[in-house]
């Protein structure tokens, strides 16, 4: 006879609130991330993307507002526009689950880098209107860079961590 845990609904409470706490813990990594450079890699993108292709209803938006809101208070960029870079990722995810693309990692790979790039260029033009010193192209393209080659990584952790603990426990 096998016996049912009688904390299950807490292992999957717990279970449902690793998209918020990875995307939290990732956050709060990039902040300590790369001193070098002035601008640095926007690594929250990572779990934005990945949970918005994985399972989009344990990542709400109000996460991510939030999450774009504790990133400009960080940056010190204009004050909104880390806001619009997530939900355009977070909606092009959401929006992408009405047609049936492949969902294999090389191709998750190839819209993260393009969708990513184009938004870099796009913060490169709104930090440069703003006359924001120590800030130029070369630094924005490393930054971009950094996070691409992050990618890889973070994608891994984060499947394994969907595959081990959120869908057992049916979070």
């Amino acid at each position: 006879m096998v016996r049912k845990s009688k904390y299950k609904w807490l292992f999957s409470f717990l279970a449902g609130q690793i998209p918020f706490l990875s995307g939290l813990l990732i956050l709060t990594l990039s902040f300590v991330f790369n001193p070098v450079f002035n601008t640095k890699p926007t690594l929250v993108l990572i779990p934005i993307f990945f949970w918005g292709m994985e399972k989009i209803q344990s990542f709400d938006f109000i996460f991510v507002m939030l999450f774009g809101f504790i990133q400009d208070f960080m940056d010190g960029t204009q004050f909104g526009f880390n806001i619009f870079m997530f939900l355009s990722i977070y909606f092009m995810v959401y929006y992408q689950k009405f047609f049936p693309l492949d969902t294999s990692f090389a191709f998750s790979y190839l819209a993260f880098t393009i969708s990513t790039l184009v938004l870099y260029l796009l913060k490169y033009v709104v930090i440069s209107s703003m006359f924001v010193e120590n800030i130029n192209f070369l630094n924005i393209i490393i930054g971009w860079a950094i996070l691409i080659l992050c990618y890889p990584i973070l994608y891994w952790i984060l499947q394994k961590l969907n595959l081990r603990i959120v869908r057992k426990y049916n979070a």
